[in-house]
């Protein structure tokens, strides 16, 4: 898998991951970083304990890790969990917002690690 394959495979975008970073090489370093990442599951943990603020602080920057690797569709769903957490008032979707942004972490895990380990 090219590093273009894997981003069209988690709905990213490769030439602005390429604007920013340059080459495959730096994507490539910044999607390793990305897999060693703590912020989703600190996320998930202060969620599961009602703990707003640090899972606000865990969305945001998730959301802003996946704004700078042009990985679309998981600063998309990132961005909506960030707002209603944001608030300091989730509402009845937060559970949908989360499982959303779940499967397009998993996703990306997923395909970084398919890109990394050939």
């Amino acid at each position: 898998m090219t590093v273009k394959e894997c981003y069209q495979k988690m709905d990213g975008n490769y030439e602005a991951a390429v604007r920013l970073m340059g080459s495959d090489e730096r994507i490539i370093k910044y999607l390793k970083i990305l897999q060693r990442d703590t912020n989703f599951s600190s996320l998930c943990k202060a969620i599961d304990q009602n703990d707003l603020e640090t899972a606000f602080c865990a969305a945001h920057t998730l959301k802003g890790i996946a704004l700078n690797l042009s990985l679309t569709s998981l600063a998309d769903s990132t961005k909506e969990l960030t707002e209603m957490l944001r608030s300091g008032m989730p509402d009845k979707n937060m559970g949908w917002l989360l499982q959303n942004t779940k499967r397009a972490y998993a996703l990306v895990l997923e395909c970084v690690s398919a890109l990394t380990n050939m």
